[in-house]
């Protein structure tokens, strides 16, 4: 057994040319993509499809960072990271339960950094090429581009309103930056795909949403899910095929 076997469960040569990671696991994600059994590894677990490894990667930048770097040693070249995000206010068009991919992310990664607000952040974004061929499939609209935030703190998303409208953030998360900065690194393309959960103050994630709520988001997690799904079957090279 080697390094990347420990890690992931899985040989180099099982992963498939698309990835998805997904820090957490969602009961209507598995089953829309047929994944029911992961290779358990020390750091990651993996699931497979006819045309797509999954990978769980735990929440946090630096265990999703970590996975795209390790992955640059295998065949993935395209890669998806699949998640929620939070909304920082209402009137911004968007809801629990919208679906939405970042075109650019600010690294707010640091606790520290966030704490002593002493550093001006940078930008990351997706692969430009990757991206557009996404959005082509988005006819009905339904994927909408959003700016985003990368934060290292729960706590103090909530003091961050002031910036939030100054850069015209409207979700934050706590792995996209770090998500694209490592798939940059590893000439792996990348975007990201995420799903509402909550809303900063309004709706905060450390409370349960209401029946309707929950409906929406349910719904978004299946949508999305069936979007990722179909954008990779059609555009599945035929050696990604061949290794499953």
């Amino acid at each position: 057994m080697d390094k990347f076997e420990a890690l992931f469960g899985i040989e180099k040569e099982e992963v498939h040319d698309t990835c998805i990671l997904m820090p957490l696991l969602s009961k209507h994600a598995l089953e829309i993509m047929g994944i029911s059994r992961f290779s358990k590894g020390r750091l990651y677990n993996s699931g497979k499809s006819r045309y797509f490894t999954l990978i769980n990667t735990r929440v946090g930048h630096s265990f999703v960072a970590d996975a795209v770097l390790y992955l640059k040693e295998t065949s993935c070249r395209r890669i998806i990271l699949f998640g929620s995000c939070g909304l920082t206010r209402e009137g911004l068009g968007l809801r629990i339960g919208s679906v939405v991919t970042p075109y650019r992310c600010y690294e707010r990664e640091s606790f520290s950094q966030m704490l002593l607000d002493n550093k001006v952040p940078k930008l990351y974004y997706p692969d430009r090429e990757f991206l557009a061929q996404f959005l082509e499939i988005n006819k009905e609209a339904v994927i909408q581009k959003v700016t985003c935030s990368t934060l290292g703190s729960l706590k103090l998303e909530e003091t961050m309103q002031d910036v939030f409208i100054r850069e015209n953030i409207e979700v934050v998360d706590m792995e996209c930056s770090a998500f694209f900065s490592a798939a940059e690194s590893a000439s792996i393309s990348a975007l990201a795909l995420f799903y509402i959960s909550d809303i900063i103050h309004k709706k905060p994630f450390y409370f349960p949403l209401d029946t309707r709520s929950k409906k929406d988001l349910d719904k978004a997690i299946k949508k999305a899910s069936i979007i990722l799904c179909d954008f990779i079957k059609e555009n599945s090279s035929v050696s990604g095929m061949l290794n499953s």
